[in-house]
């Protein structure tokens, strides 16, 4: 695919900023909101109404995470704003969610390591496109990445060998949605809050959900993907847990399960179901029978154009890609289109 000036200019001007950030939680909330904007959320109704909600939302992330709530104090502090100003990030004001496309699998090799690779597909115009590296006292040390909301982690890794990862789903708008835990904190609370990957199962589970996600969760020994649909998960029909048939699992933005095929409306999932197949037959072709292979193996896929895997469009480009050996405990970022920029490998959290 040929890159376009307008393309690649977005890119350069992108804010690809790596944090290392050590502390407790407030400090590590005061030093982001020292050195980032503070990411403006779209509202959809009046602000009583939207405030109200994202402070429920807030109370119940704080069930799940008590110390995400002092992050969000320490950023506010940073940046002397009122507790109001952040609060909507706690919701996002529940808006219709935007087409996205991140792709990610897991591979188990024939000699035994957990291959994850993954490419985050979204707007060019989201210019906020950090990578951090965090070690709170009492907490997992994790690398993951954040697109400007505050205490979010969009995929990542821990120090436990656990990953986990966020697709949006294209699916109807629920009618009616409670308080609950917004998408892009669920993979922070994980990484900070689960050893394994079933553990990490269990926990999404327990929460109440504001938007139609896909989250795929690895270990060196499991991985399950896990499709959420808002509203009540317990007894309610919306919620499935996929286990690999064999030894892949592929996750990208629509639900496998079948009686959650409907939730999709009328939206076409062909380029979705197609990306899907062509990973799989992929993997079910190529020769790849140990780590080492498979390192250079999985980033070749992560910037095939064929399919494609790796974007260019304005509404739906290749923000940044990850391949992790979680047997290893070895990760590589690649900031930018993977097409054109290198990966980076990174000390393993902890």
């Amino acid at each position: 695919m040929n890159d376009t000036p307008a393309d690649l200019h977005q890119e350069r001007e992108a804010d690809y900023r790596t944090f290392e950030l050590t502390g407790d939680h407030a400090a590590i909330g005061y030093q982001m909101g020292l050195a980032t904007p503070l990411r403006q959320v779209e509202t959809w109704r009046d602000r009583e109404t939207e405030l109200a909600f994202a402070r429920a939302c807030a109370q119940v992330v704080g069930q799940f995470h008590p110390p995400l709530m002092d992050e969000f104090q320490g950023y506010a502090a940073a940046q002397g704003r009122p507790w109001e100003e952040v609060l909507p990030h706690f919701s996002l004001n529940l808006p219709e969610g935007t087409l996205s496309g991140c792709t990610t699998f897991v591979l188990r090799l024939p000699d035994g390591h957990t291959l994850v690779a993954r490419n985050y597909d979204f707007l060019y115009t989201q210019r906020q496109r950090y990578l951090r590296h965090l070690s709170p006292p009492g907490y997992p040390a994790t690398l993951g990445t954040q697109a400007g909301l505050i205490g979010s982690c969009y995929d990542g890794v821990s120090s436990h060998g656990l990953f986990a990862a966020l697709h949006l789903i294209r699916a109807q708008i629920a009618e009616r949605v409670g308080p609950g835990v917004p998408f892009h904190l669920i993979p922070r609370i994980l990484l900070e809050t689960c050893r394994t990957a079933r553990e990490a199962v269990a926990r999404i589970q327990e929460m109440p959900h504001l938007f139609p996600f896909n989250y795929l969760v690895a270990d060196p020994d499991e991985m399950f993907a896990v499709e959420v649909y808002p509203g009540h998960v317990r007894g309610g029909g919306r919620i499935r847990v996929r286990r690999p048939t064999s030894n892949c699992l592929v996750v990208t933005n629509y639900f496998e399960s079948p009686d959650m095929h409907p939730l999709h409306g009328r939206r076409n999932l062909t380029s979705q179901i197609e990306r899907v197949r062509w990973i799989e037959r992929r993997i079910a072709y190529d020769s790849v029978s140990n780590a080492a292979d498979g390192w250079s193996w999985a980033q070749s896929l992560l910037r095939d154009h064929s399919v494609p895997m790796c974007h260019h469009q304005p509404n739906q480009a290749t923000l940044w890609s990850l391949v992790a050996d979680l047997t290893a405990r070895r990760v590589a970022y690649c900031l930018g289109a993977p097409c054109r920029n290198e990966f980076r490998e990174w000390d393993w959290p902890g």
